[in-house]
């Protein structure tokens, strides 16, 4: 019964898994690689532990196998693991077990053939990389060119090519350029692959650089296809190269005691130029002008280049654009660029000093300390052309007592051109008809006396309400343009309907820029006013200036000021 019991359990449990090693080749040359392949049946995966293997080999490359088979309702798994590896030294090499899953290769061991000295001189010849300095001593921040050469003799490809390591840590490399070309040494005649790069240290020191590992083959171009047919006699042979660069040196000081600037600028060249202000023929006040400072560097990367600071006179205003880096590698060293626009607006006429730029920077090539200079700018601001219309002649004004005492004028003038007509007439009817005229005469002049005795009252003109103030009109006309043009995002157009506003206000003396008018108005209107020359002449975006209601602020305004204007009336009985 117990058997049967055992019997049971062995059969119900899964079958341990079965795991193996292989080798290609027993012995092999130094510079061939060599077959390993794992093997394991059953169903659980496959993850070998591969760190000891590495230590003695490189893994040039792997593939994977797996096959299912069912035999007589019974189902198999086998599962394989090819590597393909390069000895890292001469002799005997043990390749320890390898364990996989629950389960552990056996021990292989490898000979690997040793060469003889002329052997591995005529193999040194084939792969040669050298690094090489364009100076042996630097500053802080300086470039130096680190030039790396691969030589390659006929028939062999690289695979793999690392990068060059610097011993120091914050220590920059950019690759600028690399080309290919044919040179013959010692009557070999190589394919060179050249690279070089722009090195800057930020310590100073001693800086080693080196750890430029190749490795390359020979042969036919497919690497593995001899272990596809190994037993091909016409199968040519398979040569793994590997090479290591030299290492170089380069003593790295730190910034000159006599240097006087504020950063250090270490370069070849250094200049900066300006345009735009040359361009201008007129500049008006209220109307933008734009300059812009280049500063050229050779030897410096465009983040190491300055920014400009600025400080105006009184009167002038500066908007920063963003600055535009520019960077050209090439085989001789970086050059670079920063463009610093800028937009000048002045609110008033009259003369303004712009100050001078300068760059200190130290010369590597003379070995001191230089200046660029950009020569201060005087410029003259005009006044803006369109100025205050003369103001059109007023019709003379009367008022009532003038016409009453013209008219009183006229009939006195009326009366003595009658006396005297009548002193020349003789005849009797003459007298009769002077007589009665002195009779009317004396009527109406009593009849006006008693006129004027009493309060005369004026009846008020009556207002044609249906006619349309020709002032109102156009301040309503500009409203809807100003309107319209917030209402389209279109910030020139609503410059332009302000000012045309501003203008029907103050007739006698226009603001002519945005500025001058948002000192002429109250807080709410002053602030959209702002917003829009922020979104036209500022380089950060202003996004909200077209969220103002211009209408709406503008009638509050004129409704508080009507609000504040005291009225006309009678004195309180009761003050």
């Amino acid at each position: 019964m117990h058997g049967l019991l055992i019997t049971l359990l062995i059969l119900s449990s899964p079958a341990s898994a079965k795991v193996a090693a292989l080798l290609s080749n027993n012995s092999v040359a130094p510079d061939q690689p060599v077959r390993l392949t794992l093997q394991m049946e059953g169903e659980d995966e496959m993850n070998p532990d591969l760190s000891e293997l590495e230590a003695r080999f490189d893994i040039l490359g792997r593939s994977t196998q797996q096959s299912i088979s069912i035999v007589n309702g019974k189902m198999s798994a086998k599962r394989s693991l090819a590597l393909t590896l390069l000895p890292k030294q001469t002799g005997r090499i043990e390749i320890p077990p390898i364990r996989i899953g629950q389960e552990s290769t056996q021990a292989l061991v490898l000979e690997v053939a040793e060469r003889s000295q002329e052997e591995k001189d005529a193999e040194s010849k084939q792969v040669l990389l050298e690094l090489s300095l364009s100076k042996p001593k630097a500053y802080i921040e300086e470039e130096v060119l680190l030039t790396l050469r691969l030589f390659q003799a006929p028939g062999i490809r690289a695979e793999s090519l690392t990068e060059p390591q610097p011993s120091m840590p914050d220590t920059q490399l950019r690759l600028l350029h690399e080309e290919s070309y044919q040179s013959e040494r010692d009557g070999i005649n190589y394919l060179v692959v050249e690279r070089t790069y722009a090195l800057f240290a930020y310590q100073s020191g001693t800086l080693e650089i080196g750890g430029v590992k190749y490795r390359g083959r020979s042969g036919n171009d497919r690497i593995f296809s001899f272990l596809n047919d190994p037993f091909n006699s016409s199968q040519p042979e398979i040569r793994q190269f590997r090479s290591e660069s030299n290492r170089v040196e380069l003593e790295v000081v730190p910034i000159p005691q006599n240097f006087t600037g504020d950063r250090w600028l270490p370069a070849k060249n250094l200049q900066v130029v300006e345009s735009g202000l040359a361009q201008q023929s007129a500049i008006i006040a209220g109307k933008p002008v734009v300059r812009r400072i280049m500063v050229f560097a050779d030897g410096l990367t465009a983040n190491q280049l300055p920014a400009l600071e600025q400080t105006m006179p009184e009167g002038l205003k500066l908007y920063q654009e963003r600055p535009q880096l520019k960077e050209t590698p090439a085989r001789t060293g970086i050059s670079s660029s920063r463009q610093s626009g800028m937009t000048l607006i002045a609110t008033e006429p009259g003369r303004y000093d712009l100050p001078e730029v300068e760059i200190p920077w130290w010369n590597i090539e003379t070995d001191r300390q230089e200046v660029a200079r950009l020569e201060a700018v005087t410029i003259e601001v005009v006044p803006n052309p369109g100025g205050a219309s003369d103001p059109q002649p007023q019709p003379p004004q009367y008022t009532p007592e003038q016409t009453i005492r013209d008219d009183n004028e006229t009939i006195a003038s009326s009366d003595q051109a009658a006396a005297n007509g009548s002193r020349g007439e003789t005849h009797w009817l003459v007298w009769l008809f002077g007589a009665a005229w002195v009779v009317t005469l004396f009527g109406w002049w009593y009849t006006r006396r008693s006129e004027t005795a009493r309060p005369r009252q004026v009846e008020p003109a009556e207002v044609d309400k249906t006619a349309v103030d020709p002032g109102k009109q156009a301040i309503a006309e500009a409203l809807a343009r100003l309107e319209a043009a917030y209402a389209d995002q279109d910030a020139v157009s609503a410059r332009a309907a302000w000012l045309h506003w501003a203008q029907l206000q103050w007739p006698d003396n226009p603001p002519h820029n945005l500025t001058r008018l948002a000192t002429r108005c109250d807080n709410a209107v002053s602030q959209a006013v702002l917003s829009l020359e922020r979104a036209i002449y500022s380089p950060l975006d202003e996004p909200g200036w077209a969220e103002f209601e211009v209408r709406l602020l503008i009638e509050q305004t004129s409704g508080e000021k009507r609000a504040e204007k005291p009225t006309d009336g009678l004195v309180p009985l009761n003050p």
